[in-house]
């Protein structure tokens, strides 16, 4: 997903002590451009005398003017955080003309036209201290004012210290601290897979993801994925080995009936020579178990039902 921007700081209101400091700044400045215009008035006039004759007066005015104009407006776009370059320069342009004019009135006499260039360039000196404060406050309302990076941070590491600036200028990334903690977690998210997939880890990982590193955006996204793709897989649960059957005693296969048979007419042989003999005996001399034995003695031995017959 797309890193949340914060939204950016209200610019601080000024204090009564800077609001009176402003407003002596003002009348300083008004004061400034009323003596400069005062000054150059006449020697502008002068010079333009020969073109323009008794109507000479319209050109100082007018360039005086024009400059003050352009400089209203350019400062009021800063002030509404739209800016048109072509305002200052041109009241650059009209205020070298103004410098132009007057040192052409000097004659050639350098201290004369230090003096006469003195004032003009106080006043867009004072122009563009304005143009800057104005120019930062509606910045910093807007979050469009990008901080700067620490010269120690360039001298130490100048490489990484320009891709970090160059992200900031692309991503309009404003805010230094943002973008160092947006450094640490790119970085963060190299070294991952770097450890995860090796060296070659950008011809091995995905390449949303590749491309959103190299480029340092929609980082929280991008160290989702890492996160995810460098967690280490939970093995897989070995499956108990099988319970063997229990081996099933082998039956004890019955004699054949003919044997069977044999043995019971050789047993009863034996049981009328010795009625006394124990199914131990029988067993052995038949060479059967001595269990079989006692069964067959048993059987043998037993008295047969006696059969009823039904009264008359």
């Amino acid at each position: 997903m797309d890193e949340v921007r914060t939204p950016p700081p209200a610019a601080a209101p000024l204090t009564r002590a800077q609001k009176v400091l402003a407003a002596t700044g003002g009348l300083f400045f008004a004061g400034l451009a009323g003596l400069g215009g005062y000054g150059s008035f006449a020697s502008v006039r002068d010079v333009a005398e020969p073109w323009f004759g008794g109507q000479a007066w319209i050109v100082p005015a007018g360039v005086d003017l024009g400059i003050l104009a352009l400089v209203s407006v350019a400062l009021l776009l800063e002030w509404l955080a739209m800016p048109m370059p072509a305002l200052r320069w041109m009241a650059f342009a009209f205020t070298g003309a103004t410098v132009w004019l007057n040192v052409s009135a000097a004659h050639g006499d350098a201290t004369g036209m230090v003096m006469h260039a003195a004032m003009p360039i106080l006043f867009i000196t004072f122009i563009e201290a304005v143009r800057h404060a104005i120019r930062r406050r509606a910045g910093i309302a807007a979050g469009t004012v990008r901080e700067g990076i620490p010269v120690a941070r360039w001298l130490l590491a100048p490489w990484s210290t320009f891709r970090l600036w160059r992200r900031m200028v692309l991503w309009q990334i404003t805010s230094y601290p943002r973008a160092l903690t947006a450094e640490q977690r790119r970085r963060h998210a190299l070294a991952l897979l770097s450890e995860h997939y090796g060296r070659k880890w950008r011809t091995k990982a995905p390449a949303d993801v590749v491309w959103m590193l190299s480029d340092g955006v929609m980082l929280d996204e991008a160290l989702a994925r890492v996160t995810e793709l460098t967690a280490p897989k939970p093995e897989k649960e070995k499956a108990p080995p099988p319970r063997k059957a229990p081996q099933r005693k082998p039956a004890r296969r019955q004699p054949p009936r003919s044997v069977a048979t044999d043995n019971e007419a050789r047993a009863l042989a034996i049981i009328d020579a010795e009625p006394d003999i124990t199914g131990t005996e029988l067993g052995r001399r038949l060479d059967i178990s001595t269990r079989q034995g006692q069964r067959l003695l048993s059987r043998l031995t037993r008295p047969a039902p006696a059969s009823t017959s039904s009264a008359p």
